[in-house]
């Protein structure tokens, strides 16, 4: 077969996917898409499932919407993925990143056919027997810590997938690890009740549980694995193993440890891996829609008219957005010399207001770096001088987790003490931070961050419960010292204890 040939040929079968995808996502019949991908395809490659879901986001469709029928699309394609991958030794290693997922979906199948699901039927049919409903509660409290499966993955997978231009794909999977953790906290509240809700909805529940998990095992091990393996690296699944412990496992022992060889590693850097195709194209369609959101949010502002009026708007005008002359003036005061008048006048909390008794005096300085004579660098700022030593000390030890997203909504930094109530591993950074969201999540991150870029506000605050504990989370807007937007600071904080607090303990009382 020719060049021509093949091109076309793959053109072809890159259509008639978006056909039947398309076709799916308007309600069609499943029967029907199913017949016509079986009467066309004798096999199809991951890589063209992942372009033709891609095709159908650059068009405008919203990732959610691909997620609530991804499982359609996995039962499409089932039985037909082509498995062009041979078997890697190295990946079979103990303690390998890829070797610790396959083994942990292996219990989690087991535990799912093996023991809930049978469970599950002796107990509809014994009528009476507690022994079952005993087991069902305690295979369904193992199987709700697949969580650390789920975040081992979007925390150190899907960040260096972003980094490939693979994007889309982790939307929708980090999409449907949500709403499998809601299925299975909704099972474990069902069977926890009492009294007890009628047998058949507690069976309906934990079907559910079943058919997401078991589908979710397909996509990872038959789409997701293969598809990475095309471009990572061996110090890709390096950074992996590393960052992995600290997340946890699922219903394994923490593998031992693994490391990249210095062969694999030399290996990579001799001959170095080809983003493939389909990466390129996610990436240049991200870029795209990000494009189109930015345009479309600067047309709606009237700042941004004004900016239109005067100037051509083009990727480089939108990589820094305009900030009104007051509001950097009102920045500028507000590091010199406290609060301005504005804010103080906008109703903001007492806490945060100074008393014009308390407004500094002495001449500002900018914070600069002075290296000793020794060599040792100190950073000098307007109330006092730190060492680096000092300033990594502090960071370390701070009641807090931070995380720094610089100017461009990329993630800079973020402080480590061992204790993070959201995990956070090094593989984010870099990576845009609306992508460390759950999909769920994207349009309220970006609404604020908008607002930050465009002085419409200078925090958010929020504080919810989570996994046992009350988290407060604030995000700051941070300017530099000319007020400038210099990026975003977010503040997490476990205030569980702080809540309990009842009367006084001072300096000088018993410990």
């Amino acid at each position: 077969m020719s060049d021509n040939q093949l091109e076309h040929n793959a053109v072809y079968r890159q259509k008639k996917i978006v056909e039947i995808l398309k076709m799916l996502h308007e309600g069609g019949s499943f029967d029907e898409a199913k017949a016509i991908f079986d009467e066309t395809f004798s096999s199809v490659d991951v890589s063209e499932i992942t372009s033709a879901e891609r095709a159908l986001i650059a068009t405008g469709l919203n990732p959610m919407e691909i997620q609530h029928l991804c499982n359609v699309h996995a039962a499409v394609f089932k039985g037909k993925i082509s498995d062009d991958q041979t078997t890697d030794a190295v990946q079979e290693q103990p303690g390998h990143p890829v070797q610790a997922m396959k083994l942990e979906n292996l219990i989690i199948t087991s535990l799912l056919k093996d023991e809930l699901l049978p469970c599950l039927k002796k107990w509809q049919q014994s009528g009476t027997d507690d022994q079952y409903l005993v087991r069902i509660k305690r295979a369904l409290k193992d199987l709700a810590t697949i969580d650390h499966h789920y975040a081992r993955k979007e925390n150190t997978i899907f960040p260096l997938m972003d980094k490939y231009g693979i994007t889309a794909p982790p939307k929708v999977m980090w999409g449907v690890d949500d709403k499998i953790r809601g299925l299975i906290a909704t099972a474990n509240k069902l069977v926890n009740q009492e009294p007890l809700p009628d047998k058949y909805e507690i069976e309906a529940a934990i079907e559910a549980v079943n058919q997401e998990v078991v589908e979710m095992i397909f996509k990872e091990e038959q789409i997701m694995l293969p598809m990475i393996n095309e471009v990572f690296t061996a110090s890709d699944w390096g950074l992996i193993a590393s960052e992995s412990d600290d997340i946890g496992y699922t219903l394994i022992a923490q593998p031992l440890p693994w490391r990249p060889s210095a062969a694999e590693i030399a290996q990579d850097a001799a001959q170095p891996k080809k983003v493939p195709a389909i990466a390129a194209e996610l990436n240049e369609a991200a870029q795209a829609l990000a494009a189109q959101e930015d345009l479309a949010r600067l047309a709606k502002k009237p700042a941004a008219k004004k900016v239109a009026s005067k100037t051509t708007v083009t990727p480089e005008t939108l990589a820094k957005p305009t900030i009104d002359p007051k509001i950097k003036a009102d920045k500028i005061a507000a590091f010199k010399a406290g609060l301005s008048p504005e804010e103080a006048a906008a109703g903001r909390p007492e806490w945060t207001k100074m008393a014009p008794a308390q407004t500094p005096n002495m001449e500002y300085e900018r914070t600069k770096l002075q290296i000793d004579a020794s060599g040792l660098a100190e950073i000098s700022f307007n109330n006092g001088t730190l060492s680096l030593a000092e300033l990594t000390g502090i960071f370390k030890i701070l009641p807090l987790d931070l995380t720094f997203v610089d100017a461009n909504d990329n993630v800079a930094w973020f402080s480590d003490d061992g204790h993070r109530i959201f995990p956070r591993t090094k593989a984010v950074v870099g990576r845009a931070v609306v992508n460390c969201h759950p999909p769920k999540s994207y349009d309220k991150v970006k609404k604020i961050l908008d607002d930050f870029h465009d002085g419409v506000r200078d925090q958010a605050e929020f504080w919810i419960n989570f996994r046992g504990i009350m988290a407060y989370i604030r995000y700051f807007a941070v300017h530099d010292e000319d007020g400038n937007y210099a990026g975003c600071l977010e503040v997490s904080q476990d205030i569980t204890k702080i809540q309990q607090l009842e009367g006084e303990h001072r300096l000088d009382s018993d410990d």
